[in-house]
C-alpha cells in the first residue's frame, strides 16, 4: 500500500474509484468540485471518455481511511447524472 505523508499527524491512501453517467456539460466538474473542494481530497489522476452521451472513468486518490472514501463515493453518487461510483483496485 503506497501512502504519502500530509503533514505530521496525516496518512492519506491511495484508492480508486469507477465512475460512469449521462455526459452533460459540467459534469467533470461537479466531480471534481465534490474531490477537491467539498472534502478536500488530493487527485493523483483521472481519465474520463465519453460515447454515446454516456462517460465512464477512473479517479486514483489520495483519502485518509474506507470512511473518508465511503463518504465521497456516496457524495458523487448523489450528484444529477452519475449512474454507478465502485471502487476499484489500484496497481
Amino acid at each position: 500500500v503506497k501512502a504519502r505523508w500530509f503533514n505530521q499527524q496525516q496518512i492519506a491512501f491511495l484508492a480508486g474509484i469507477r465512475i460512469t453517467g449521462m455526459d452533460e456539460v459540467g459534469v467533470v466538474n461537479n466531480i471534481t468540485k465534490v474531490i477537491s473542494s467539498e472534502l478536500k481530497v488530493n487527485i493523483r489522476s483521472i481519465n474520463i471518455e465519453s460515447n454515446d452521451g454516456l462517460f465512464e472513468g477512473t479517479i486514483i486518490l489520495f483519502v485518509h481511511n474506507t470512511e473518508h472514501l465511503k463518504t465521497m463515493m456516496q457524495k458523487l453518487k448523489n450528484l444529477k447524472g452519475i449512474v454507478s461510483v465502485s471502487r476499484m483496485d489500484v496497481a
